[in-house]
């Protein structure tokens, strides 16, 4: 397996860390991960890639904050998508690149193609994988999501939330089962390099995720299918969409709604695949990508 460089930028005093492979003067290609997953994640897929194509690449791969090795926003703050589209610009500008493919995981998908929206002329190419953005809401849906939201807070003010827990793990081979029961596609030995990857050891010597455990509360902020459709509107670059043909991923309604909102796409199917196409099915996803580039 190929060894990435590792990198950060600063995001107004934010650390952000990201993961290089290949050269600058190779065509960049940007890999953005999904909800509470991490840069090291997409390592499977470049591998692949990279054994597909002797054309030269320039792959960048960040840790979105509050995930991998970014840093967490701290005392007070919290996640919105804004705040991960202002650090993928952050990225993309310490690069001093015109323009960037962008492919993006899930959330990742939804960083990839509101930035794609504000910046159509910064992205030569998109591809989302799974990645249509979050189920449609509407305003309806605002209250309840704030009270939710106020009611976990003041859990993790009183220390009694179970859902901000660190679930800690005695051992990563521990850890490693259980994430190799909620993905059964991948070896045994796959989920152990993963869990290896995601995790790290805290000051009793057990193991915990990466990713900040604020993710793990309701955003108060609802999605509106609406507002996909006016980032779609005003892409003007190709875009592929990718699914998994195993996916658990809830159905979206107003797929047909969001996609006819798209000037110029085309959707694949990849098979062998859940949710985690980059991890299930590397080599698959690395073909059809590389075709679309």
């Amino acid at each position: 397996m190929s060894k990435p460089q590792s990198h950060f930028v600063d995001v107004r005093g934010l650390k952000i860390h990201y993961l290089e492979w290949g050269e600058p003067d190779g065509e960049p290609l940007i890999l953005v991960h999904g909800y509470r997953d991490h840069a090291q994640s997409w390592n499977y897929f470049v591998d692949a890639l990279r054994a597909k194509t002797e054309r030269p690449l320039w792959i960048i791969a960040p840790d979105c904050r509050g995930h991998g090795d970014s840093g967490w926003v701290g005392a007070g703050g919290y996640y919105y998508f804004p705040d991960y589209v202002h650090d993928l610009d952050c990225v993309i500008d310490s690069l001093k690149v015109p323009s960037v493919t962008l492919v993006g995981h899930s959330m990742g998908g939804t960083i990839s193609f509101m930035y794609t929206g504000t910046f159509p002329q910064r992205v030569r190419k998109l591809v989302l994988i799974e990645g249509m953005g979050p189920l449609g809401m509407t305003f309806s849906d605002a209250p309840p999501r704030v009270e939710t939201f106020l009611s976990q807070m003041k859990s993790i003010r009183d220390g009694t939330t179970v859902e901000y827990a660190s679930f800690e793990y005695p051992s990563l081979e521990d850890a490693a089962k259980r994430f190799h029961r909620v993905n059964p596609r991948l070896t045994a030995e796959r989920a152990l390099e993963l869990t290896r990857w995601g995790m790290h050891q805290n000051g009793n010597g057990n193991w915990m995720w990466k990713f900040d455990p604020l993710h793990r509360t309701t955003s108060p902020l609802p999605f509106y299918t609406e507002q996909a459709i006016a980032f779609y509107r005003r892409i003007e670059c190709p875009v592929l969409v990718i699914f998994g043909t195993e996916s658990r991923q809830a159905p979206r309604p107003d797929l047909q709604q969001r996609l006819a909102s798209i000037r110029h796409h085309r959707q694949v199917s990849i098979t062998r695949a859940g949710h985690m196409v980059h991890q299930d099915n590397p080599d698959d996803l690395a073909g059809e990508i590389l075709r679309f580039i």
